[in-house]
């Protein structure tokens, strides 16, 4: 924090030297994690009535825009 405040970019760049394989690694455990749990719960409203659950193709939708959004994270930071 004092780095960013008082503008050291040489030390800013060491710490994201120095950190960079490990959020890195976090953050695609994170990326991958949230991807399997929207798939699971995609899953989960394979079946249902849809008019008993109106608004089950709404979150359908989202979800798959927000699981296209984290797989074009993962594609363009990891290959």
């Amino acid at each position: 924090m004092k780095a960013h405040l008082e503008e050291d970019y040489a030390t800013k760049h060491e710490l994201h030297q120095q950190y960079y394989p490990m959020t890195s690694a976090l953050l695609l455990n994170h990326i991958d994690t949230f991807i399997e749990q929207l798939d699971k719960l995609s899953q989960l409203a394979e079946g249902k009535d849809w008019s008993e659950h109106p608004r089950l193709p709404l979150i359908l939708k989202h979800n798959q825009f927000v699981r296209n959004t984290f797989m074009r994270v993962r594609e363009r930071f990891f290959g």
